[in-house]
């Protein structure tokens, strides 16, 4: 029998393996599970599995009665190379018989096979078959792009390093790691640092965390810095070349470890292929059968995962993507092809049929609706730029109708104000109705994103387009609209002249749509001017008129409304009842302009409340979301939080106050949505008890008692009369009493002055 050398420690000497941890211990399970003999590492090209491979040999050859053996199959071509290619790793001698039976003299010995890029061998699932029985003592460890057809074959995925979730957490991430030590290869002093933090983070995003993208791009900080590689990242295959010339040819350049892939594929599946470098940020099933206009492209699709040029995603329904520097490789080939172009006009008009489709008669969306949007936000941009470049207005114009509301609702203003500008100045028809509608959109959006005078300027001319058409109804929306952006300018008396208006041809006309919307925007105004209760009246009206329409949204937007007005005049458990309300409606639609708003008001109320801390951390959360997202309330609306916040700064301590407020503004998404619910349930429970009253309250209600005025209180807590005001007003409403004298009677009536000293006015 043919005696077998043992593998040993200085047959190896494989680069350091980085963020890979849970993956080696993974594989090392698997290996040493008696029932499995042989294990796939599957991933696209550049992500790392001859490494890992490498790393796990290393691990647990020592285990094994004859070592381990790295066998190289890279520059193997044709049938039936797999065996002979294992005999001469092995170093066996020369002999006329066939591979397999050579191999033979293993035996039921226990020896760790490593099997590296296996992808390129036609058909090896044969010879895998009959090495794993021929020799029932060793493992198999392979690495491949593809799919193996065996049974018994336990697959281990294989996918990009972790991407930080932001700067702040840049010092955890795998894919940080690995380009910070490449870097250090360059410029021995690199290093990770609070100020290069968002750039990593933008870089290693950029290419997706494939480990050969980030290694090749590191490199490049010979040439330039980083501000520059981002720059240059726009086209990655261009830049990420010029790998270790002793490193294997597919490795030298992003190019060709894609193209390394790319080669094996059909005529078919590489058609589908560029289909897919179509779509920015992933694409459902659907769109790509569009998109491609290939028979049995859900076949093709399943090839293309096979062969790890296609990854699922996450979403709302199932979804592929492929990793950015693929993409690109996709791009690229479908250019030189001449195929881009068919391609591009197939993706843009599937994305602008989908937001239409996803529009309601009414132009409000569905939770439903907006996550899908959501989901394709990068390819609706792609298409709408797709149709501005082309010059085409009347595409462009349907996607700004179709897209209003979701650009308004996910605080994609700054974006979406020079978009509209970009579709409105496109060579069209002058006198439409669409470019009436898209005017009037945009007056809206630039009106959200606190751009007055182009939202004037858009607003009359769609005034004066929908009356050159002899359109009434679109001349009374467009009231509606110019109302509002006259109420955000402070202009009261106009604004409630064009909402009456409005609202009375809306219901002369029965528009109850147009209704409930004037009417919300009317109570809206009023409450600005301080007519609560008129406004708190029209507010009503839309409120029910929004239940007979069965709308959500406007619901949800209305009783937010009623919510603060409520809490300004101190009714809490009205303000409560209209927030819970406001919340249930509006949770599941993930509208971000709403979030700011609502987490304002729930401010406004727990401050009210005496929840002064609680009100501090909802402060700080609308503000937050208000930076993250781009989104705006109406100005009126950040003054009244500006104020709000100044008093709780004067209420609390600074520690206090700096505590609430750090927390508040780094809480996240979901952080929000789980604070709110729990505050609409112990708001829920019943208003505070009487004696329930804060420290501050405490001194301004015995000053009260005491019959001094506002400004002598505020001179003798050294705050803001208004601040006093407002302590008053909510006190009323927290005691359910009516005025100063029923307070003094109240504080008589529970001895709250014992024990307590107050502060004496100044004279």
């Amino acid at each position: 029998m043919t005696v077998l050398p043992t593998m040993g420690p200085g047959d190896f000497a494989f680069p350091e393996l980085v963020g890979r941890g849970h993956e080696l211990a993974v594989a090392r399970e698997l290996l040493t599970r008696p029932d499995l003999q042989v294990v796939n590492i599957r991933g696209p090209g550049g992500v790392g599995k001859t490494r890992l491979a490498q790393a796990v040999l290393v691990d647990l050859f020592p285990t094994f009665d004859l070592g381990g053996c790295f066998v190289d199959l890279a520059s193997r071509r044709g049938e039936g190379q797999l065996l002979p290619a294992l005999v001469q790793a092995l170093h066996l001698p020369p002999s006329p018989e066939p591979a397999l039976d050579q191999l033979a003299a293993i035996g039921t010995r226990s020896i760790l096979l490593v099997l590296d890029n296996l992808e390129h061998l036609p058909h090896p699932e044969a010879d895998l078959a009959a090495l794993a029985e021929r020799l029932p003592g060793a493992r198999l460890l392979v690495t491949s792009r593809r799919v193996l057809h065996l049974r018994r074959v336990q697959e281990l995925p294989l996918g990009p390093l972790a991407l930080p979730e932001g700067p702040e957490a840049a010092g955890d991430s795998p894919a940080v790691q690995l380009f910070v030590q490449r870097a250090q290869e360059v410029e021995p002093d690199f290093a990770l640092t609070p100020e290069n933090a968002p750039l990593l983070t933008a870089i290693c995003r950029a290419l997706d965390g494939l480990p050969l993208a980030l290694e090749l791009a590191a490199a490049r900080l010979r040439a330039v810095d980083l501000n520059g590689l981002l720059a240059w990242l726009n086209a990655p295959l261009q830049v990420l070349t010029g790998g270790p010339l002793d490193d294997a040819p597919r490795r030298q350049s992003l190019r060709n470890a894609v193209r390394w892939s790319v080669d094996l594929l059909t005529p078919t599946e590489r058609e589908v292929f560029l289909a897919c470098g179509a779509f920015l940020g992933g694409f459902t099933l659907n769109a790509l059968e569009t998109v491609a206009g290939v028979d049995e492209t859900q076949a093709v699709l399943i090839a293309l995962v096979e062969h790890s040029l296609v990854q699922r995603a996450a979403g709302p329904e199932p979804r592929w993507r492929l990793l950015e520097p693929v993409r690109e490789y996709a791009a690229e080939d479908g250019r030189a092809s001449g195929r881009s172009g068919r391609l591009a006009d197939r993706h843009a008009h599937f994305f602008l049929s989908m937001a239409e489709h996803l529009m309601s008669t009414g132009g409000d969306l569905t939770p439903d609706a907006m996550t899908l949007l959501r989901a394709d936000d990068a390819n609706l941009h792609a298409a709408l730029e797709f149709f501005i470049a082309a010059g085409a207005a009347e595409e462009a114009q349907r996607f700004v109708q179709a897209l209003t509301g979701y650009w308004a609702s996910q605080g994609r203003l700054s974006r979406a104000v020079p978009l509209c500008t970009r579709v409105l100045n496109l060579p069209g028809e002058p006198l439409s109705a669409r470019r009436a509608d898209v005017l009037q959109s945009s007056a809206w959006l630039a009106l959200r994103n606190h751009q007055h005078g182009q939202a004037v300027a858009w607003g009359r001319e769609a005034l004066d387009l929908w009356r050159a058409l002899g359109d009434r109804a679109g001349e009374a929306s467009a009231l509606s609209t110019l109302a509002d952006i006259l109420s955000s300018q402070g202009q009261t008396a106009p604004a409630v002249e064009c909402f009456q208006q409005a609202l009375g041809w809306a219901e002369a006309q029965r528009d109850l749509p147009l209704q409930a919307q004037t009417r919300h925007n009317l109570g809206f105004t009023l409450g600005q001017a301080g007519q609560y209760e008129a406004a708190l009246e029209q507010l009503g009206h839309a409120l029910d008129t929004w239940k007979a329409l069965n709308n959500p949204v406007g619901e949800a937007y209305t009783s937010a409304v009623c919510a603060r007005l409520s809490a300004l005049q101190g009714h809490l458990d009205a303000s409560v009842a209209h927030l819970q309300r406001s919340w249930s409606l509006g949770r599941p639609l993930h509208d971000v302009f709403f979030e700011e708003s609502l987490l304002y008001i729930a401010a406004l109320l727990s401050q009210r409340r005496g929840q002064l801390t609680l009100a501090v951390w909802l402060s700080a959360a609308s503000v937050a979301v208000q930076r993250r997202s781009d989104v705006r309330m109406p100005a009126s609306c950040e003054v009244e939080r500006g104020a709000l916040v100044d008093d709780l700064r004067a209420e609390l301590s600074t520690a206090e106050f700096t505590a609430a407020w750090g927390m508040g503004m780094k809480a996240g998404p979901e952080a929000v949505a789980a604070q709110l619910d729990e505050l609409v349930v112990v708001a829920g429970q019943g208003s505070l008890p009487e004696n329930h009253l804060t420290p501050r309250e405490r001194e301004v209600i015995l000053l009260v008692a005491e019959g001094h005025s506002d400004k002598k209180i505020a001179q003798a807590l050294g705050i803001r009369p208004s601040t006093v005001g407002k302590h008053v007003a909510s006190l009323l409403g927290k005691l359910e009493v009516h005025n100063r004298v029923e307070l003094t009677r109240w504080v008589i009536g529970h001895g709250l002055t014992a024990g307590i000293e107050s502060k004496p006015p100044h004279s």
